[in-house]
């Protein structure tokens, strides 16, 4: 009986086991790999597309800027009405009274206004839309670096996440085998009820943990499927491909690199020059505003402005062409205001610019220092897998044979889950750190790096 109850009671566990893993660890749908990821990324994402949206709101404003350089055309129409209408007697023979004003007057002008001098307010402007569509062009390039390096970074956490499922899908099924060992040595009174009471304390807990890596794994999925714009339901798997070469750039050219290419340097080159425009753009104001103008003019007694029902002395129309300048004299000192205004802020982006390139530098370095530390990890939590798995063949071996403990055997099993998942960690974040590194450089990847840069040693920590 006990042996048919032991074969029950393994049937069952194992059953347990497969209906609790392969749902988890099987996923239908298309595969996808991190370049795809990274294309969709970059044709789909908001934030991306928000940015070429900005790129060409700036193109538009500067045309607009430009037009302010050509004439401009421009109609009026106006309606007076005049209570009491005059006459005058001019007491000369056959001319009687001659009409001075009258009760209705309309006018209607057409305008050509070409500006000829503003105190260099209209070139400053458009600088200024010129800069503003360049900083848009680098908003762009940084919107696509900060997509890449999310979409690389939940890629690879992805990647993690599944790896840590199959570490717990694997840790449940070695306790639940060293479980059912258990019951049959509990069965055949060979170990106390204590001995067996832990192993099936922790298969439990295996079961838990199990269902938590599924559970991070789901939300894992998530935010790939976020960023690269795939509906949430939708099931999909991604190639683990992770790279294990070492990076071998001198950190010397990547901070050059850096300091050149880094869309955040750019913006702030970008917002310095804008601000010394802004301080040409309020000194403008000390000069005065010189236009061209030539006007037509047309006079009427009705809506029609055909010069009919007009006093006596008011021609039907008029055509003028004229230089006209307008020089603002005293304002209580604003302008002199709107200077200093504008040097205060100019200073402020010589500081931003200074306070952009040291987290440039720093952030450079940390990524470096991060992909230094995490390739090393790799090979030493390598080899501690493999002696870790060594150590629990040899505990369980000596379970068999009643020479070590229940507790031995579960010891070695968590500290072989804990050494996979140290390794799989280390693999997954060196990646993730390479990532990193390529934006903090402002790089397309990490390969473009070892492409462009010197030969150079890697450097020991």
């Amino acid at each position: 009986m006990k042996i048919y109850a032991f074969a029950a009671r393994l049937l069952l566990s194992s059953t347990l086991i497969v209906c609790l893993i392969l749902p988890s660890l099987a996923v239908a749908g298309k595969i996808l790999t991190l370049s795809e990821c990274l294309e969709m990324a970059q044709t789909r994402n908001p934030s991306v597309l928000a940015s070429m949206e900005r790129i060409a709101q700036a193109e538009w404003r500067k045309q607009s800027v430009y037009d302010n350089f050509l004439p401009r055309l421009n109609l009026d129409y106006g309606y007076t009405y005049l209570a009491n209408p005059s006459d005058i007697n001019t007491g000369l023979p056959d001319t009687g009274d001659v009409s001075v004003t009258v009760h209705n007057n309309y006018a209607m002008g057409l305008y050509l206004d070409q500006p000829l001098f503003t105190g260099y307010r209209l070139i400053e402007s458009y600088r200024l839309a010129d800069l503003g569509l360049k900083e848009a062009v680098a908003g762009e390039e940084l919107a696509t670096l900060e997509i890449k390096y999310r979409t690389v970074s939940a890629y690879y956490n992805l990647l993690m996440s599944i790896k840590f499922q199959e570490v717990m899908a694997a840790t449940v099924k070695q306790l639940a085998s060293h479980y059912d060992d258990s019951y049959q040595f509990y069965e055949n009174e060979i170990i106390p009820m204590n001995d067996l009471l832990e192993a099936e304390v922790h298969l439990a807990n295996a079961k838990q943990d199990f269902r938590l890596a599924s559970s991070r794994t789901r939300k894992a999925r998530t935010t790939l499927a976020t960023l690269i714009k795939e509906p949430l339901s939708s099931e999909f798997s991604v190639v683990d491909t992770p790279s294990l070469a070492p990076l071998l750039v001198d950190l010397e050219f990547l901070l050059q690199k850096a300091l050149t290419d880094r869309p955040e340097l750019k913006q702030a080159n970008y917002g310095l020059e804008s601000s010394e425009k802004q301080v040409a753009l309020a000194r403008s104001y000390y000069f005065p505003n010189v236009i061209m103008r030539a006007g037509h003019n047309r006079y009427g007694g009705d809506p029609m402005v055909d010069g009919t029902g007009l006093s006596d002395l008011q021609l039907p129309y008029e055509t003028t062409v004229g230089v006209y300048a307008q020089w603002e004299i005293f304002a209580w000192g604003q302008t002199r205001h709107n200077v200093n205004q504008a040097e205060a802020a100019r200073r402020e982006s010589q500081q931003y610019l200074v306070k952009v390139m040291d987290e440039i530098r720093m952030e450079v370095d940390d990524n470096y220092t991060s992909v230094q530390v995490s390739y090393s990890n790799i090979e030493t939590a390598k080899k501690a897998v493999e002696q870790a798995q060594e150590n629990l063949r040899m505990n369980e071996v000596r379970y068999q044979n009643q020479i070590a403990s229940s507790t031995d055997v579960i010891d070695a099993q968590t500290l072989l889950t804990s050494t996979r998942t140290k390794y799989y960690q280390a693999v997954y974040h060196y990646n993730i750190w390479l990532a990193s590194l390529a934006r903090a450089v402002g790089a397309e990847s990490w390969e473009q790096l070892v492409v462009e840069g010197p030969d150079s040693k890697q450097k020991d920590l």
